[in-house]
């Protein structure tokens, strides 16, 4: 499910449209939906988290990786996220097959932040609202 496709599209504050995907800004959490076929890196996340800084303003926020295309990551670069002092509370993948699902894990397997995955977009995000006064920061 995208986000567009959820009753969650009237609480989007902002949208960064990006050649790799759509992230979508709420109260305190993003959620990206990769474009089929990118190569998420280091590199290409840079523009990615400067939009974040400007709208969370350098607050803790949860980033929601929502797996509705194939595309493929480098794992590793996540440890440059979490070294760049991006002020990530927590990963939440939202996996609707395997492959997505293996992806997850191994983003898992190089962050020290809480991680979590659902494969229901509207579960995760409902989760984030229970734990919304909870510090889920991790480092």
């Amino acid at each position: 499910m995208t986000i567009k496709d959820s009753n969650l599209a009237c609480e989007i504050e902002d949208i960064y449209v990006s050649h790799l995907g759509n992230f979508y800004f709420f109260n305190n959490f993003v959620v990206s939906e990769i474009h089929e076929g990118v190569n998420f890196t280091w590199e290409a996340a840079q523009n990615v988290m400067e939009a974040c800084r400007k709208h969370y303003k350098n607050k803790p926020v949860t980033y929601i990786d929502n797996h509705i295309n194939e595309y493929s990551i480098r794992p590793q670069d996540w440890k440059k996220i979490e070294r760049s002092k991006f002020m990530l509370k927590a990963y939440i993948a939202v996996c609707y097959n395997k492959r997505s699902w293996l992806n997850a894990l191994l983003v898992k397997a190089f962050l020290n932040t809480k991680f979590e995955y659902y494969n229901n977009l509207e579960n995760a995000i409902n989760q984030i609202k229970a734990n919304n006064t909870q510090t889920l920061r991790i480092a």
